[in-house]
C-alpha cells in the first residue's frame, strides 16, 4: 500500500471488534481514523430476543498520517439552513455570524492590534490581521452587535456543505446482482475522498464489481480480485454498463484466471 493509502474494511457487526485489534496491530492504531456506522436497511420487525440490526461496521485506516484526503461534503438540507443559517439580510440570503476572535493572546504580531478602537477581549487575539478585518468590514462581511461586538458573516449560498460525519445512512441494493452488493454512492464517497486520479483502488472481494465501476467511473485505476465464478460474471457485467468507450477497440483492462495450487485444493 502506498504511503498516502487508505484501507476501508467493511464488516458485520458480530464480529468487527474483533477484527479491529488485529487491524490496530497491522496497520498502528495511530492510524485508525474511524469506526463508521454503515446503515444499511429499513427497520425490520423481526421476533428475535435483540434490538433490529441497522448497520454494518466500516474500519477506516490510513496507512501514514499524510494520506490523501479529499474533504468530503454533503448537501445541507432545509433543516439545516434553517438551523445553521438562522438569520437573514434584505436581499434575502440566509448566513449566520462567527466570532473573529480565537483563544490565546499575542504580544506581537497583528492580531492583537485595535480594530476601528475595539480590542480582541481579554485573553484572546483576532483571527487574522487587522487590515484583513478592515477589508471583511468594507465588504459588508462584518457584523455589530448591539454591545459593539464585531462577528464575520456566513454566507449559506458560498458554503459547500457540511462535513460528513461518522454515520452514514447507505441501503443495500433492493435487487443486488450479488449477495454482497454494496450502493454505489457509498464507493463513490470513499473513493473520491480517499484517492486522486490515476491512484490504484484495490478490492481484493471485488464480488458485484461494484467497486471496480466507481473507480472507473471517478477516473482511477482498479484491481479486482476474487474466486468465484459467479462474481466474476457479475464484475463483467457490472463493467459493460460503464458509460463511455470503456469496451470499444482494446479494453483499458483485463481478466486473469489463476490455477488454484494441489495444495489449495487440499485445504
Amino acid at each position: 500500500m502506498s504511503e498516502q493509502g487508505s484501507i476501508y474494511l467493511h464488516i458485520d457487526y458480530k464480529i468487527g471488534h474483533y477484527v479491529k485489534i488485529v487491524m490496530d496491530e497491522v496497520f498502528g492504531i495511530e492510524n485508525f481514523r474511524n469506526d463508521i456506522t454503515r446503515i444499511k436497511c429499513n427497520p425490520k420487525n423481526f421476533n428475535r430476543l435483540g434490538y433490529g440490526n441497522l448497520k454494518d461496521l466500516i474500519l477506516f485506516y490510513t496507512k501514514s498520517s499524510n494520506p490523501i484526503w479529499n474533504e468530503p461534503r454533503e448537501k445541507y438540507t432545509e433543516k439545516d439552513f434553517e438551523k445553521l443559517f438562522p438569520k437573514m439580510d434584505k436581499q434575502g440570503r440566509r448566513y449566520t455570524t462567527v466570532p473573529i476572535h480565537a483563544p490565546g493572546e499575542t504580544e506581537n504580531g497583528k492580531s492583537n492590534k485595535p480594530f476601528k478602537g475595539v480590542l480582541p477581549p481579554k485573553g484572546r487575539h483576532w483571527r487574522t490581521d487587522v487590515e484583513t478585518l478592515a477589508q471583511w468590514d468594507k465588504d459588508g462581511l462584518i457584523e455589530w452587535s448591539s454591545t459593539g461586538n464585531p462577528r464575520k458573516i456566513i454566507f449559506a449560498d458560498e458554503r459547500e456543505g457540511k462535513r460528513v460525519q461518522d454515520i452514514w445512512e447507505f441501503k443495500d441494493p433492493q435487487y443486488p446482482t450479488y449477495p454482497t452488493e454494496k450502493n454505489p454512492d457509498l464507493l463513490d464517497l470513499i473513493i473520491r475522498t480517499s484517492s486522486s486520479e490515476n491512484s490504484i483502488v484495490l478490492d481484493c472481494f471485488c464480488g458485484s464489481g461494484t467497486t471496480l465501476k466507481s473507480a472507473q467511473t471517478n477516473g482511477r485505476k482498479w484491481i479486482g480480485i476474487d474466486q468465484s465464478v459467479f462474481a466474476i460474471k457479475a464484475t463483467k457485467n457490472k463493467l459493460e454498463s460503464v458509460e463511455g468507450d470503456l469496451f470499444v477497440a482494446k479494453p483499458d483492462y483485463e481478466f486473469e484466471e489463476l490455477e488454484e495450487s494441489p495444495a489449495a485444493n487440499s485445504l
